[in-house]
Parts: C-alpha cells; sequence; structure tokens
C-alpha cells in the first residue's frame, strides 16, 4: 500500500520524536518534487499527525499503544528549512534535550552524504523524560533536503543499559533504508 504525505509546511511536540509493515511513505507537496520513503516496521500504527504552514510531524507507535503511554514510537517531521547543515540542527535539539533533562546524553554517530543529501545520525538519551517521566533512548536521522528538512527518529522507553544489540542492529537497519529522493533530479537525487 503506497502512501503519500503531504508536505506543506510543518511542528513537533515532546522530547519523542520517531517505528508497522512493509508499507511505503512518501512525502511530498503540491510544487515539490523531493519525496521521503522508509518501510515501516510491523506492528506499528499511527498514533497522531499534525501540520501547519511550516511543519509536518507523524508518529507512529505499536499497536495497543498510544502517544502519550508507548514503549516505541517513531516519528517523522518535515520542517520547512531548506539546506541545513545536519548536525547544527542536531547541536540544537541536543541543547535542548539538555536543558529539559540535566541527566542527558547524546552522540553523533553518522554524518556525510546518502543520495547527495547532508545526512547525520544521532542517539540522545535521558534517564527520565519530564513528560513521561519514563527513560528515553532515541536515534535520530536528520537528512537537510534542497526543499525541507527532514528527520526520522526512533525512540524507545528504555534506559541505555537497557538496550540490547538486537535493539540497535534493528534500529541501524531501518534508518539505513529511509531515503530522501528527487525523480526531477536523478543523476543528483534517484528514486531507484
Amino acid at each position: 500500500m503506497n502512501h503519500f504525505m503531504p508536505v506543506k509546511q510543518f511542528p513537533i511536540r515532546g522530547l519523542a520524536l520517531l517505528l508497522m509493515f512493509f508499507l511505503v511513505f512518501a512525502a511530498h507537496g503540491q510544487d515539490n518534487t523531493e519525496n521521503i520513503y522508509f518501510d515501516l516496521p510491523p506492528g506499528f500504527e499511527k498514533g497522531f499527525e499534525e501540520s501547519d504552514d511550516a511543519f509536518f510531524i507523524q508518529e507512529w507507535v505499536p499497536k495497543g499503544e498510544s502517544v502519550d503511554d508507548w514503549s516505541e514510537m517513531l516519528t517523522l517531521t518535515i520542517q520547512n528549512m531548506p539546506n541545513i547543515d545536519p548536525v547544527e540542527f542536531f547541536n540544537h535539539m541536543a541543547d535542548g534535550w539538555e536543558e529539559s533533562c540535566p541527566e542527558y546524553g547524546g552522540l553523533l554517530l553518522h554524518e556525510g552524504l546518502e543520495n547527495n543529501y547532508p545526512v547525520a545520525l544521532w542517539f540522545l538519551k535521558c534517564p527520565s523524560n519530564p513528560m513521561t517521566h519514563k527513560p528515553e533512548f532515541t536515534y535520530i536521522k536528520g537528512i537537510a533536503g534542497n526543499e525541507h528538512f527532514y528527520t526520522v527518529q526512533l525512540a524507545y522507553a528504555l534506559r541505555s543499559d537497557e538496550i540490547t544489540d538486537l535493539t540497535i542492529n534493528r534500529s541501524m537497519a531501518f534508518l539505513r533504508q529511509v531515503i530522501v529522493c528527487d525523480d526531477s533530479r536523478p543523476q543528483a537525487h534517484a528514486c531507484d
């Protein structure tokens, strides 16, 4: 089943930002040619969606859970901020986490180019998210598109010492397949 999400202008909520069965998601606007694609992991359902003139957010949680009480969450954000540096974006995000969570921790895991777009991959952790009062461990991939800035986040209500190799490998495999592309520029940003 192919889903298309309009990318108009885009909001973000909470510390948690971003996981269903093999659906392909594409985000694109009326005048935009960029798309973001990813296969959702099995067992997740949409829990929240909101957009405005500058921001789009959509969140998925495991079936039977809610965006207010979750064990895992997948979040997609699309912001009307083209060509920004993903590392600078995450440094700013990390500052917000640090203010909200005194025992915050974070690490840049990767920065480079994917499909000729600048990307960065981070993890952030908070032993007690002030909004949920649960621990949170989050992997976030940011992609600086020519039209928007995209983030896909996998968040776990776990302490960092509870994260297993299986969780890490599953998260990295998921984030590796997230791609932004542009059919109008196939030489630079192919949508294979």
